[in-house]
């Protein structure tokens, strides 16, 4: 079959003038038949993803991208193009370009399937998380690897069998005239062809739905645009437009109780420890509504706690969530400032002002390389003495899984640093147990779901759990004044709703601490508010320039969160979702902490506005490196 598909490029009965053509087209067509080939695995694959649109609406969305696909197979063309002075090495070269497109579609499958979204910026870890990612295909997703393998192979060599079936171009006095025209080709399908403005992966979105537009992208267009801007500075997402008066109207209602008080005693220069609790989810909680006790230690903790029904994650990937809870402020839409421009800029990190104002020393510990997704150098960026990743534990209980070291390993690790510390000290510490499916050999394993995939994950957070609550109880053996600050740094393991992947646990825990329930949903930019208010003073008082609001002293709240194009708003039990690239807007209802669509009320539309609002102040000033400045907006 493929070799009668490149006999359609080869017939000898026509012209060697259009052989260059031929080379490039029959390359570019298997592109992109590869790659509708892939978004419909990708479909079927995630089909939970998509349960509520008919197969009609999956079908237009697969072909709707065409623009994309086009794009990444005139790419893949050209590179192959460049070596047909020999049909061997333009075989070769060819054959290693389609199943390299076709793996990478298959692992953004994979990618999407733990952190709903295509693979992007973080293609630039690939290296420095080889194993893990390796390991996670191979345990998590074994049959789709398999199968992705073997497929591989056998479309390798069929490739390579009917490239070779043209003939090598000779350099002739045309032969630069030729590139430099299939350069202004391959340009033309990477622009989107006729349109006004460079192709860019948010143009997906104008598709109106935000499922359906990562189901028109394809990854290696998304990847390929990412690498080829990776010099240049982010640049912020264009929103829909706000006036500066709509802007100073949204701000007084969204900061209008700026005058309270706080209502819990202040600690006593507390040790402070930062549990970033990897993956941690709600919806995979007892707390939070899943039936079975997966995290009984956090459960019962919950309750010893100051607690709010639950909090909205900042993002979805532990730099993300790193940067929202101590800065208090937004990241950039689908983005982490880590190894990006925006890393260098100034902001009002907690971990900064604990150490200036109360002479905190500090340390960040993380489970994987600390060099994964540039997270230990942000960590220290953002006020952190030390940071220490896996290959820092010596002494180990368990056997490493495919990220890192298990939790149990790395707390004990985090004590013996501490032991050496001066008083008092502020940790952050970001386990890896639960960045993989499986436990150690000899653990027990429960039965928390019928889905074994769910199921590996939720004993991974089982174990977790375990290691938590040992980790709690010998820290406050060894040092009683410790508050605990208890969330997850983003979802992990969600089969639900865009809602449903940003929701995360959050506990304050002190033993001296009044346990006491708020009946709000959180934002992870709420935590560094609430420390402060808690430990240090009035964050209002002192104009920090948190955007975030303090449990303490606060009653409004509201909440934010991005995801593939979709702008989502929480304030009480109501939620809207925005799609910026069409401006329109989605309603629901907030029950059980499950979003229910429900009609579009005046009181949830007020909410578009205030999203919109909220997130050009918070852009612009990040991308202008002036974020301390947001204390001017909030007055």
């Amino acid at each position: 079959m493929v070799f009668g598909y490149y006999s359609i490029f080869t017939a000898k009965d026509s012209s060697l003038k259009f052989d260059f053509l031929k080379k490039y087209f029959a390359i570019f067509f298997t592109a992109y038949v590869l790659l509708l080939l892939t978004k419909t695995v990708f479909y079927f694959y995630l089909e939970e993803s998509f349960a509520d649109f008919s197969l009609w609406e999956v079908f237009y969305a697969i072909l709707w991208g065409y623009k994309f696909d086009f794009a990444a197979s005139a790419v893949v063309a050209f590179l192959a193009t460049l070596f047909d002075w020999n049909r061997k090495v333009f075989s070769i070269v060819g054959s290693f370009s389609l199943v390299g497109l076709f793996s990478l579609q298959m692992g953004d499958i994979l990618y999407f399937h733990e952190s709903s979204r295509h693979i992007s910026y973080e293609i630039t870890d690939t290296l420095t998380d080889a194993k893990g990612l390796f390991m996670t295909a191979y345990t998590q997703h074994m049959l789709l690897t398999l199968v992705a393998l073997v497929f591989g192979v056998i479309l390798f060599y069929l490739l390579f069998k009917g490239l070779m079936r043209f003939e090598k171009s000779a350099f002739t006095k045309s032969y630069f005239l030729k590139k430099l025209l299939l350069i202004v080709l391959t340009v033309f399908f990477i622009r989107g062809m006729f349109q006004g403005i460079p192709l860019n992966p948010w143009q997906a979105n104008q598709i109106g739905e935000g499922k359906l537009a990562t189901l028109s992208l394809n990854a290696v267009y998304n990847v390929v645009y990412v690498l080829a801007n990776s010099k240049k500075k982010l640049k912020p997402i264009s929103l829909p437009k706000v006036s500066e008066e709509e802007i100073k109207k949204v701000f007084s209602e969204l900061y209008s109780d700026e005058f309270l008080k706080s209502q819990v005693k202040k600690l006593d220069n507390p040790n402070i420890v930062f549990l970033f609790l990897e993956s941690w989810s709600a919806v995979n909680m007892k707390s939070y509504g899943y039936p079975k006790a997966t995290t009984p230690f956090f459960d019962a903790l919950l309750k010893k706690s100051i607690r709010p029904i639950a909090m909205m994650a900042g993002g979805h990937r532990t730099t993300e969530g790193l940067f929202a809870t101590l800065t208090s402020l937004q990241n950039p839409l689908g983005r982490s400032v880590a190894k990006t421009n925006l890393q260098s800029f100034s902001y009002p990190s907690i971990i900064k002002i604990l150490k200036e104002k109360k002479g905190y020393s500090s340390a960040f510990f993380q489970g994987s390389s600390k060099e994964t997704s540039g997270t230990g150098s942000l960590a220290q960026d953002l006020g952190f003495t030390e940071s220490y990743g896996k290959r820092d534990v010596v002494n180990r209980q368990y056997k490493e899984n495919s990220w890192g070291v298990h939790d149990f390993d790395l707390y004990d690790f985090s004590l013996e640093k501490v032991a050496n510390m001066k008083k008092p000290f502020v940790l952050g510490i970001n386990g890896a147990t639960t960045h993989d499916d499986k436990v150690p050999d000899g653990v027990e394993k429960f039965h928390f779901s019928d889905d074994k995939s769910i199921d590996g994950f939720l004993n991974a957070v089982h174990f977790a759990d375990m290691a938590l609550e040992k980790f709690v109880k010998d820290t406050e053996t060894k040092y009683p004044n410790t508050l605990f600050v208890l969330f997850a740094d983003h979802c992990g393991g969600v089969r639900g709703t865009a809602f449903q992947n940003y929701l995360i646990p959050f506990a304050l825990y002190h033993k001296d601490l009044e346990p006491k329930a708020y009946d709000v949903i959180l934002s992870q930019r709420d935590i560094a508010p609430t420390v402060y208010d808690l430990i240090i003073g009035d964050y209002k008082a002192d104009e920090v320039g948190f955007s975030g609001k303090s449990l303490l002293s606060d009653q409004r709240f509201f909440a934010d969160y991005y995801s593939s194009g979709t702008l989502g708003w929480v304030e009480g039990n109501k939620a809207l979702e925005l799609n910026i690239a069409t401006n329109k807007e989605r309603c629901f209802e907030i029950v059980n902490f499950k979003n229910s669509e429900v009609k579009c009320s005046n009181d949830i539309m007020a909410f578009k506005e205030r999203a919109l609002s909220f997130t050009e102040v918070s852009q612009r000033l990040l991308f202008s490196g002036k974020s301390k400045e947001f204390i001017k907006y909030r007055k």
